[in-house]
Protein backbone atom coordinates (compact mmCIF):
# COMPACT_ATOMS: atom_id res chain seq x y z
CA UNK A 1 0.00 0.00 0.00
CA UNK A 2 2.66 2.45 0.44
CA UNK A 3 5.77 2.43 -1.47
CA UNK A 4 8.87 4.95 -1.44
CA UNK A 5 9.89 5.90 -4.61
CA UNK A 6 13.15 7.10 -6.05
CA UNK A 7 13.57 10.50 -6.43
CA UNK A 8 15.99 11.32 -9.81
CA UNK A 9 16.52 15.01 -9.00
CA UNK A 10 17.84 14.42 -5.35
CA UNK A 11 19.85 11.12 -6.53
CA UNK A 12 21.18 13.56 -9.62
CA UNK A 13 21.92 16.33 -7.02
CA UNK A 14 23.45 13.51 -4.35
CA UNK A 15 26.04 12.64 -7.55
CA UNK A 16 26.55 15.72 -8.66
CA UNK A 17 27.69 16.60 -4.90
CA UNK A 18 29.89 13.68 -4.26
CA UNK A 19 31.82 14.13 -7.87
CA UNK A 20 32.50 17.55 -6.87
CA UNK A 21 33.65 16.84 -3.49
CA UNK A 22 36.04 13.78 -4.60
CA UNK A 23 37.56 16.15 -7.25
CA UNK A 24 38.03 19.26 -4.74
CA UNK A 25 39.73 16.47 -2.36
CA UNK A 26 41.68 14.85 -5.50
CA UNK A 27 43.08 18.74 -6.71
CA UNK A 28 43.68 19.32 -2.44
CA UNK A 29 44.97 16.32 -1.63
CA UNK A 30 45.69 13.61 -4.36
CA UNK A 31 46.81 13.58 -8.01
CA UNK A 32 47.28 17.19 -8.49
CA UNK A 33 49.48 18.00 -5.15
CA UNK A 34 53.64 17.05 -4.52
CA UNK A 35 53.62 13.35 -4.85
CA UNK A 36 56.71 13.65 -2.51
CA UNK A 37 54.68 15.61 0.10
CA UNK A 38 54.39 13.38 3.03
CA UNK A 39 50.96 13.46 4.10
CA UNK A 40 50.69 12.84 8.05
CA UNK A 41 47.35 10.34 8.42
CA UNK A 42 45.68 10.46 11.70
CA UNK A 43 42.34 10.20 12.89
CA UNK A 44 41.96 14.37 13.14
CA UNK A 45 43.34 14.71 9.66
CA UNK A 46 40.60 12.63 7.94
CA UNK A 47 37.78 13.96 10.21
CA UNK A 48 39.22 17.39 8.89
CA UNK A 49 38.74 16.00 5.06
CA UNK A 50 35.08 14.81 5.36
CA UNK A 51 34.44 18.40 7.51
CA UNK A 52 30.58 18.63 6.51
CA UNK A 53 27.76 18.86 9.03
CA UNK A 54 25.38 16.69 7.83
CA UNK A 55 25.19 14.56 4.72
CA UNK A 56 22.34 13.56 3.06
CA UNK A 57 22.95 9.84 1.65
CA UNK A 58 19.55 8.99 0.78
CA UNK A 59 16.26 11.03 -0.72
CA UNK A 60 12.98 9.61 -1.52
CA UNK A 61 9.67 10.96 -2.12
CA UNK A 62 7.11 8.58 -0.26
CA UNK A 63 3.00 8.85 -0.38
CA UNK A 64 1.71 6.85 2.78
CA UNK A 65 -1.82 7.29 5.23
CA UNK A 66 -1.44 8.00 8.38
CA UNK A 67 -3.45 6.65 11.25
CA UNK A 68 -5.24 8.45 14.06
CA UNK A 69 -6.26 6.87 16.38
CA UNK A 70 -9.25 8.14 19.49
CA UNK A 71 -7.51 6.36 21.93
CA UNK A 72 -4.02 6.12 23.80
CA UNK A 73 -4.05 2.26 22.78
CA UNK A 74 -3.92 2.60 19.02
CA UNK A 75 -6.63 0.11 18.59
CA UNK A 76 -9.71 2.25 17.62
CA UNK A 77 -8.88 4.06 14.02
CA UNK A 78 -10.67 7.67 14.51
CA UNK A 79 -9.78 8.53 10.55
CA UNK A 80 -6.70 8.21 7.90
CA UNK A 81 -4.45 11.19 6.38
CA UNK A 82 -3.03 11.09 3.10
CA UNK A 83 0.37 13.35 2.39
CA UNK A 84 3.09 13.11 0.52
CA UNK A 85 6.38 13.87 2.14
CA UNK A 86 10.28 14.02 1.07
CA UNK A 87 12.55 11.19 3.33
CA UNK A 88 15.82 12.27 3.92
CA UNK A 89 18.42 9.42 5.34
CA UNK A 90 21.80 11.24 6.35
CA UNK A 91 24.41 11.22 9.12
CA UNK A 92 26.54 13.62 11.33
CA UNK A 93 29.49 13.73 9.58
CA UNK A 94 31.35 14.40 12.81
CA UNK A 95 30.06 11.86 14.42
CA UNK A 96 31.90 9.09 12.14
CA UNK A 97 34.91 8.07 13.90
CA UNK A 98 38.71 6.63 12.00
CA UNK A 99 40.56 4.28 13.89
CA UNK A 100 44.02 4.58 12.48
CA UNK A 101 46.96 2.02 12.02
CA UNK A 102 50.01 3.27 11.00
CA UNK A 103 51.70 -0.41 11.28
CA UNK A 104 49.39 -2.18 9.21
CA UNK A 105 48.75 1.23 7.10
CA UNK A 106 44.79 0.62 7.75
CA UNK A 107 42.08 3.07 7.97
CA UNK A 108 38.92 1.69 9.81
CA UNK A 109 35.50 3.94 8.98
CA UNK A 110 33.04 3.47 11.64
CA UNK A 111 29.85 5.68 10.91
CA UNK A 112 27.25 6.75 13.73
CA UNK A 113 23.84 5.18 12.83
CA UNK A 114 21.62 6.74 9.97
CA UNK A 115 19.36 9.67 10.62
CA UNK A 116 15.76 9.44 9.14
CA UNK A 117 14.01 13.09 8.37
CA UNK A 118 10.60 13.42 7.07
CA UNK A 119 9.01 16.40 5.67
CA UNK A 120 5.55 17.05 4.08
CA UNK A 121 5.66 18.64 0.74
CA UNK A 122 2.34 19.83 0.55
CA UNK A 123 0.38 20.60 3.34
CA UNK A 124 -2.70 22.03 1.54
CA UNK A 125 -2.92 18.31 -0.62
CA UNK A 126 -3.32 16.49 2.60
CA UNK A 127 -6.72 14.66 2.16
CA UNK A 128 -8.47 13.15 5.24
CA UNK A 129 -10.52 10.00 5.38
CA UNK A 130 -13.76 10.49 6.15
CA UNK A 131 -13.68 13.77 4.70
CA UNK A 132 -16.09 15.33 7.52
CA UNK A 133 -13.75 14.09 10.23
CA UNK A 134 -12.20 17.22 12.95
CA UNK A 135 -8.22 17.37 12.97
CA UNK A 136 -5.96 20.24 13.15
CA UNK A 137 -3.33 20.54 10.24
CA UNK A 138 -0.41 21.05 13.42
CA UNK A 139 -1.95 16.92 14.36
CA UNK A 140 -2.38 16.29 10.93
CA UNK A 141 1.30 17.23 10.22
CA UNK A 142 2.60 15.76 13.40
CA UNK A 143 0.98 12.19 12.50
CA UNK A 144 2.03 12.47 8.89
CA UNK A 145 5.65 12.70 9.92
CA UNK A 146 5.95 10.25 12.49
CA UNK A 147 3.98 7.61 10.43
CA UNK A 148 6.66 8.52 7.12
CA UNK A 149 9.50 8.54 9.35
CA UNK A 150 8.65 5.07 10.51
CA UNK A 151 7.97 3.77 7.40
CA UNK A 152 11.44 5.12 6.71
CA UNK A 153 13.09 3.68 9.84
CA UNK A 154 11.44 -0.01 8.86
CA UNK A 155 12.64 -0.02 5.28
CA UNK A 156 15.69 -1.80 4.78
CA UNK A 157 16.85 -0.91 1.51
CA UNK A 158 16.33 2.57 2.62
CA UNK A 159 18.59 2.12 5.12
CA UNK A 160 21.07 -0.13 3.30
CA UNK A 161 20.99 2.61 -0.03
CA UNK A 162 22.25 5.17 2.39
CA UNK A 163 24.61 3.46 3.77
CA UNK A 164 25.91 2.27 0.40
CA UNK A 165 25.77 5.92 -0.40
CA UNK A 166 27.60 7.32 2.27
CA UNK A 167 30.26 5.02 2.30
CA UNK A 168 30.82 5.87 -1.82
CA UNK A 169 31.38 9.28 -0.56
CA UNK A 170 33.67 8.64 2.20
CA UNK A 171 36.04 6.69 -0.07
CA UNK A 172 35.79 9.39 -2.63
CA UNK A 173 37.22 11.85 0.11
CA UNK A 174 39.44 9.79 1.29
CA UNK A 175 41.25 7.28 -1.38
CA UNK A 176 42.78 10.11 -2.97
CA UNK A 177 44.69 10.80 0.53
CA UNK A 178 45.28 7.68 1.52
CA UNK A 179 46.14 5.63 -1.40
CA UNK A 180 49.23 7.50 -2.02
CA UNK A 181 50.31 6.84 1.22
CA UNK A 182 49.88 3.38 0.92
CA UNK A 183 46.83 3.02 3.47
CA UNK A 184 43.74 1.01 2.84
CA UNK A 185 40.54 2.30 4.07
CA UNK A 186 37.63 -0.41 5.84
CA UNK A 187 34.48 -0.31 7.36
CA UNK A 188 33.44 -1.48 10.82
Amino acid sequence: MKKLLHALPGFLLLVFGTVAIIFSSVHRFGVFSNPEKATIISSSALREVIDISELSAAEFKYRGIANVYTDSTLTKVRCRICYDAVIKASIDMQEVEFDVNTDTKTVIAVLPPIKIKATIIDEQNMSILPSNAKVRLDRMLKYSKEDAETEAKNNENLISTAMDNLQTTIEGLLLPILKPQGYILMWE
